[in-house]
């Protein structure tokens, strides 16, 4: 909710714990829904909810209120509402049901509440919360937590300080959008199209420092054009989506002919949908982002380009004991073998889908696209 990390610690520890103790008395509207994301506007496993609501005309029988960073990222929609962090705190109070995707609000549900974390990746592959190095204090501000398997249920409790009943199977919403029709991109007739999705690795915002690796792991800005011509001779374009948490001190917004290189921010002005956007590609390169797990789910070929992993376990660590278990793919640490996974791609060669499908089934319980109407229907929204 609150930018500076110092500051938020502070406020949860002083402030919010009275807000808590008041949200016990104050009664509930059965017919409130509030969305909140702390971080833009309605995005990530939020707006697959918002679409559905809207489509199956919910906003007839409930208030749909949307709780946003800033009113900046307002949408003009007369059937919600939307308001900015601080007013989320008084629909909060009020509302029954209440779903999170990217920050919480720090106040403890009442027993007349249902309160969903969705979160943003909830498919965690490297550690968050008590499992991680960074101490955000109290992380475990939800009824349940919407993991997308038992696997996770475990992971869930380390990680927030919440028990086992409090943890929901359920899939995410986001991924629904992978079993639809949906529309489709025109990106060019290459013979292979793909997308690099790094983590970032260094964040003022989120107080991390996970390794000294730079913003595209292997290439210096100055090497982007070589990598290019290597695309160029496997007839293949690859997009290059920087992790919205990354510092961009070194960006530099730069379109090749078979590369894009593309903060989050310029991703969006494209009018890129990163989901409708996988669904449309050969191949996947990536770390150690939750996006190769639920991609695991159009079962193609994925790149691990990880040559800090040594350093990224020290920092950040992750949540599997053995991470290399879950990493269905090449295992990258060079530029030369990056071409040559370019190349097996460029070939048609797969050697990686049994270990796919493998760990598809441990993270994934439900691949039927009905994530959004599951979680929607366990808090007792109907029509």
């Amino acid at each position: 909710m609150f930018k500076n990390v110092k500051v938020k610690r502070i406020i949860k520890r002083t402030v919010f714990p009275a807000i808590s103790l008041l949200n016990k008395i104050i009664p509930k509207r059965d017919d409130y829904i509030l969305l909140y994301s702390a971080n833009g506007g309605i995005r990530h496993n939020l707006r697959p909810l918002y679409d559905y609501l809207l489509e199956h005309s919910y906003d007839s029988k409930y208030r749909i209120i949307c709780g946003i960073e800033s009113l900046k990222y307002k949408e003009q929609e007369k059937r919600v509402v939307f308001v900015d962090r601080y007013h989320s705190i008084f629909f909060f109070l009020r509302a029954t049901h209440v779903y999170y995707t990217t920050g919480q609000l720090p106040i403890k549900p009442s027993k007349r509440q249902t309160v969903i974390h969705l979160d943003h990746g909830a498919t965690n592959f490297k550690a968050c919360g008590k499992l991680s190095k960074i101490n955000n204090g109290e992380e475990f501000y939800f009824t349940y937590y919407a993991a997308p398997s038992e696997v996770y249920r475990k992971i869930v409790v380390a990680e927030y300080g919440c028990r086992e009943s409090n943890v929901l199977i359920n899939g995410e919403p986001v991924l629904d959008v992978f079993f639809e029709q949906t529309k489709s991109y025109g990106l060019g007739g290459y013979k292979r199209i793909g997308i690099w999705v790094p983590t970032f690795r260094q964040s003022d915002s989120a107080g991390y420092n996970d390794s000294s690796e730079s913003l595209v792991p292997l290439f210096t800005p100055e090497e982007y054009a070589d990598l290019n011509e290597k695309l160029k001779f496997f007839d293949m374009k690859l997009i290059i989506k920087l992790h919205s948490g990354q510092n961009l001190n070194d960006y530099d917004a730069q379109t090749f002919s078979h590369l894009e290189l593309l903060s989050d921010n310029d991703f969006v002005r494209k009018g890129y949908q990163l989901y409708l956007l996988l669904k449309q590609m050969d191949f996947l390169i990536a770390d150690y982002s939750s996006v190769f797990l639920q991609f695991l789910l159009l079962d193609k070929p994925i790149g691990f380009v990880v040559p800090d992993i040594e350093e990224y376990t020290q920092r950040r660590g992750f949540v599997f004991e053995n991470p290399l278990e879950y990493m269905p793919g090449d295992i990258i640490k060079t530029k030369e073998q990056l071409y040559h996974f370019l190349e097996d791609i460029s070939l048609g060669k797969d050697g990686y889908m049994e270990e796919r499908h493998r760990v598809c089934d441990k993270v994934h319980t439900y691949r039927d696209g009905k994530n959004t109407r599951r979680v929607l229907e366990f808090s007792g929204i109907t029509q």
